[in-house]
């Protein structure tokens, strides 16, 4: 079913429509190095204390096609791979599918999105999941961007069924531009129901965001980022290791520096703090990620 809303629209399209498509292509691709002071796999609850210096490279091809200026579809492919020196119980692929078709209705557009993801944890299948959205957005004067949408998450672990679940969640953005739209400041929130096959896994979440970002230098050859993540969980059972209902929340910061050597080739900064409490020890602890990559965008 969720397939074929994505794919009804595309049905619709008569031939002189097509005869009037714009399209794009796109080629992302990164390399890089990544620490990590605490190596962490949040789906499982499975973490290291022991630091790790880890390969990372990802490519994501993608098209975009506007259609008579209002029908818009995209659609992708994308592919991470993170391989640490010692510690190979964390090395993750993840292949991601993904499709977007939306259509501008002036008032307001109206759109919705398909992932399918796949990831690969130590080489081994570990989780299968697919996410399905349908949204709204809307700009105002051109500075003021702003998106509704509603979601689920389906979510299949290969050797884990007990942890299979699905999210549904609902949440807004909004994105306010200046700087002749060089820059601009983000405020989001979701509020989350995940239900999982064992009780113990499933809880009400939720989720609070930020980011600040600005491009600045000759041609804007600088980018200077400073996100925001928050979250709280309430889970609904008793956690068997802790004979209590478990509690979690994470407040994480990141700052990104993305210098252009020219418009398609740029060096890549992130530092980011993670501070993860719980009353489950596994959930609790202080995270420091630095990491530096080369980007490539054609």
């Amino acid at each position: 079913m969720k397939y074929l809303l994505l794919t009804l629209p595309l049905m619709a399209i008569s031939p002189s429509a097509l005869a009037k498509t714009e399209a794009d292509y796109e080629l992302t691709a990164e390399a890089g190095a990544v620490y990590n002071s605490e190596l962490v796999v949040d789906e499982i609850d499975q973490r290291s204390s022991s630091g790790d210096m880890a390969r990372y490279l990802s490519l994501d091809l993608g098209g975009d096609w506007v259609i008579e200026d209002r029908f818009n579809i995209k659609a992708g492919y994308n592919v991470s791979d993170t391989d640490y020196q010692d510690s190979d119980d964390f090395d993750l692929t993840i292949h991601r599918f993904y499709g977007d078709v939306s259509y501008d209705f002036s008032a307001v557009t109206v759109g919705a999105s398909q992932h399918e993801i796949d990831a690969k944890l130590a080489g081994d299948s570990f989780l299968d999941m697919s996410r399905g959205s349908f949204y709204l957005s809307k700009l105002f004067n051109n500075s003021i961007f702003v998106r509704a949408e509603t979601i689920r998450i389906d979510k299949s672990f290969d050797t884990l069924p007990q942890r299979d679940a699905t999210n549904d969640a609902l949440g807004v953005d909004s994105y306010f531009f200046y700087n002749q739209g060089n820059s601009f400041f983000s405020l989001g929130y979701s509020a989350e129901e995940e239900r999982a096959a064992s009780p113990e896994f499933s809880y009400d979440g939720d989720n609070y965001r930020a980011t600040l970002s600005n491009k600045f230098g000759h041609d804007n050859n600088h980018r200077l980022q400073l996100q925001w993540r928050y979250f709280d969980r309430d889970y609904r059972a008793d956690f068997p290791s802790i004979r209590k209902v478990r509690n979690d929340s994470r407040n994480t910061l990141r700052l990104a520096w993305d210098y252009y050597f020219t418009p398609q080739y740029s060096l890549v900064t992130q530092l980011e703090n993670t501070e993860s409490s719980s009353n489950f020890e596994t959930a609790d602890y202080t995270a420091n990620e630095i990491s530096l990559l080369f980007k490539v965008e054609l």
